[in-house]
């Protein structure tokens, strides 16, 4: 949480997990992309036609960024010396190639490094393939147990494939914010799975209003992901999960799920209506930390009323996605304060906290972490290889 280097080497380790780059919405037509964060460098995610591919945001030629924006539409095609990509990252238009470097673009082979992309939903996700492992190294044990480095985004969101395929199904359109935070992003992840901290942090906006009471929660855990389900029995996850994929869920209590590495999403009823709220923590720095948050008002169905009342709710939802916004920055920002006080003391911390009973998924998220940078291709300059 303030090493350079072990932060470096912490981000490309979870860049070969599944995480969260973006939603199709935001590239809804041919040639859109947007630039995101993998494993600690800057890819980008581009539309061609139906297929979402990713890369590396940097040109193999004099590695300029390709993409200096955050968003836009057009060509991969470097600003430097208008190198040219095609939809395989390969260099197709290089300007004077043969003049200048003796052969075509094609025999000059200059690839980007690409970017293995799945989505779920509207959902895309990404990761850096793994390199193969020396034939004459024995597999350790991290390498045989746990979620593995080649499984597909359906094998590692487990139960939570159909319920995100359901939750974010294409034709949604979320509203959207972006924050930036001064403090490490597990940090800030961490307080999402604990319910310990609501009533002295969030009294006026969760504390009185029952949302998250411990007593009265199943919390479901499947490796390497959690959640916390309010009213609920130990086999929920598995029903949520079968709801969805008959297209037949429908919500009665706040429900979060935590997805490995950086990823929530939950359902909460407003008044009468359900909303979907998405956060994903990108980490920037050691201290630093951008937070997207996406929400959007869901379809499920109401419950029975007169004409008069459905049409007063009609009129209050023209004015809930502002109330909800306003609502849920504040719950955030009451976060980040705690998150941002915590990073001060980060340096001085070298013990284990005292995890109570309601932050037991903190336990679990430090295991989930652990395996996966071990199961990870480490640099060999990181700190435990040097001694």
């Amino acid at each position: 949480m303030r090493d350079p280097e072990a932060f470096a080497n912490e981000q490309a380790a979870l860049g070969q997990t599944w995480t969260l780059l973006g939603l199709t919405t935001d590239i809804p037509n041919d040639n859109d992309w947007i630039r995101c964060s993998l494993g600690g460098v800057s890819v980008f995610v581009q539309r061609f036609g139906v297929s979402i591919k990713g890369f590396e945001n940097v040109c193999q030629h004099r590695f300029h960024p390709i993409r200096t924006s955050p968003r836009g539409s057009g060509l991969i095609r470097c600003a430097f010396h208008h190198w040219v990509y095609n939809q395989e990252g390969e260099a197709v238009g290089i300007p004077q190639c043969r003049n200048l470097f003796g052969v075509s673009p094609k025999e000059l082979g200059a690839k980007l490094r690409k970017v293995e992309i799945a989505t779920c939903g509207v959902l895309i996700f990404g990761r850096f393939p793994a390199q193969a492992p020396a034939k004459s190294a024995p597999a350790s044990a991290a390498d045989r147990s746990g979620p593995g480095l080649n499984e597909s985004l359906e094998e590692f969101l487990g139960e939570a494939w159909p319920i995100l395929k359901s939750l974010c199904r294409t034709g949604i359109r979320p509203s959207s914010t972006t924050l930036n935070v001064n403090a490490n992003w597990k940090l800030l992840f961490e307080i999402t799975l604990e319910e310990y901290h609501v009533h002295a942090v969030h009294p006026s906006n969760l504390g009185k209003r029952g949302y998250l009471d411990p007593e009265r929660a199943s919390y479901p855990r499947f490796e390497p992901h959690s959640g916390f389900f309010h009213n609920g029995q130990p086999d929920d996850l598995s029903t949520m999960a079968a709801s969805c994929r008959a297209n037949e869920y429908s919500p009665v209590d706040y429900r979060i799920l935590q997805i490995f590495p950086n990823f929530l999403i939950l359902h909460i009823q407003v008044l009468h209506s359900w909303y979907v709220v998405m956060t994903h923590y990108v980490p920037i720095a050691p201290d630093s930390t951008r937070v997207q948050s996406w929400f959007y008002q869901a379809s499920w169905q109401r419950p029975d009323a007169s004409w008069f009342r459905l049409l007063v709710q009609r009129w209050i939802e023209l004015w809930l996605p502002f109330i909800v916004g306003i609502h849920l920055k504040r719950i955030n920002q009451e976060d980040h304060v705690i998150c941002e006080a915590m990073q001060t003391t980060a340096g001085s911390v070298t013990e284990a906290p005292l995890l109570g009973l309601e932050e037991q998924r903190i336990g679990w998220f430090r295991e989930a972490y652990r395996d996966a940078l071990a199961r990870s291709n480490r640099p060999k300059n990181s700190k435990d290889d040097q001694g």
